[in-house]
């Protein structure tokens, strides 16, 4: 549709036919070959860990380069001392060794792994982590044939083998754009963010349907999974001691900063617009759009920032809020009030007192920048919201560690104490 004599969207074909039908025929070739390693390789697997069975209480978080999996490997640390946690990815897009401890390619020789770690190399990793690991800590996406075509049958492997899964289901993981149909901007941000969104959205609802079945324990975002186990806004933890709180006491000028990765799912352009409305009508600010940068230095800005816009219309928070708040900033992002409800009519008791406290101003595109200069003009307000915010954030990690907490009884312990 022509606005302002441009064409809004997408000005090209989501996909080629040649493209898609290219990837599928080489996957069918390395899972041709995968399938008859496995049905050789797993009978006399599974023999030798009856016989011999591992000592070591190990468990795997992964298998993808993600924020949350570097906080969630030091609660399960703190929980499970006896067990040693290990983050393993398969690529390194980000180019940070810090969000990973093993890959595909310090395991595999360079000769498999190739230019494409998610080729053949899962089968052997499939293998190698049947051996090494009781349990598994991942996201619905990060499960280790995924990407292959034999995914349907990795559940049946690893209950097989005795091993035991908790899965977290917040992120792009779960997204999908049939069921983020009564979202209209997050399933126009969804339709420009990546081709492969068209290209997997069948998939991925098959896939979500299927680890809801099977995991051990699944806590996730309800509007995406269709059963969770557990379901909770006070979900996340980080970890404080690497996030130390440093607030700016120049507030002149007052800097607001953005992490505008995934610009099309977070609203970005829309924030960006509003801040330069602001600064053209003379209000002392200073706007930082953070994108295609080392983690180290996306935190080094938080610790100059005041205020941390994450997104205006996702409808969740995610990590880089909770991050912002530790930091000493203000948070502006946007939930989705129908979680608030669920949250308070499930356990109105614990949500009542949460909400009374959580420092997270609530926006939208319509009221954005209404809220930024509510907090520009009230400079005190402003202050006390950071003080607040650091605060809410050492008591919700507290909560979290709560849950995970390392007692016999604790559900956590239970399930990898359970494990083969």
């Amino acid at each position: 549709m022509p606005l302002n004599g441009q064409i809004r969207g997408n000005r090209c074909p989501v996909s080629k036919p040649s493209k898609e039908y290219l990837y599928y025929i080489k996957r069918v070739f390395f899972d041709l070959f995968g399938f008859v390693f496995l049905l050789i390789c797993l009978p006399f697997l599974w023999v030798y860990n009856f016989i011999f069975p591992s000592s070591k209480k190990k468990v795997m978080v992964g298998t993808h380069p993600i924020v949350s999996n570097i906080h969630y490997k030091e609660l399960l640390i703190k929980s499970l001392p006896e067990y040693e946690i290990d983050i393993f990815i398969f690529e390194d897009w980000l180019g940070e060794n810090n969000y990973y401890d093993i890959s595909a390619k310090k395991i595999l020789p360079t000769w498999i792994v190739g230019n494409n770690a998610y080729g053949f190399a899962p089968y052997i990793i499939f293998l190698w982590a049947l051996r090494n690991y009781r349990g598994f800590f991942l996201h619905l996406d990060g499960a280790i044939l995924e990407r292959t075509l034999l995914w349907r049958i990795e559940p049946l492997l690893l209950e097989l083998f005795g091993k035991k899964i908790i899965m977290q289901a917040y992120g792009t993981d779960q997204w999908t754009i049939l069921q983020s149909n009564d979202n209209l901007n997050f399933k126009l941000g969804l339709t420009r963010h990546r081709n492969r969104y068209f290209m997997m959205d069948l998939k991925k609802i098959k896939r979500n349907y299927m680890w809801s079945q099977y995991v051990d324990l699944i806590v996730g975002d309800i509007r995406y999974i269709p059963i969770t186990s557990g379901f909770s806004l006070a979900h996340y933890y980080i970890e404080l001691e690497e996030l130390p709180y440093n607030f700016n006491e120049n507030l002149d000028p007052i800097i607001i900063s953005h992490f505008a990765n995934h610009p099309e799912r977070k609203g970005s352009n829309a924030i960006e617009e509003i801040c330069n409305e602001l600064i053209e009508e003379g209000f002392n600010i200073e706007y930082k759009s953070v994108h295609g940068v080392p983690r180290e230095e996306a935190l080094s800005i938080l610790d100059d920032s005041h205020i941390f816009i994450e997104q205006i219309f996702n409808g969740i928070i995610g990590t880089g809020s909770l991050e912002a708040m530790a930091k000493g900033n203000v948070v502006l992002s946007n939930i989705d009030e129908r979680l608030i409800e669920l949250a308070l009519v499930q356990d109105y008791k614990f949500y009542s007192t949460f909400f009374k406290k959580f420092p997270i101003r609530n926006v939208n595109i319509l009221t954005l920048k209404e809220e930024l200069i509510k907090l520009i003009h009230e400079k005190e307000l402003l202050e006390d919201r950071v003080i607040k915010s650091r605060e809410f954030i050492e008591m919700a990690t507290k909560n979290v560690e709560g849950l995970f907490s390392n007692k016999k009884d604790n559900g956590i312990r239970k399930i990898y104490d359970e494990a083969k």
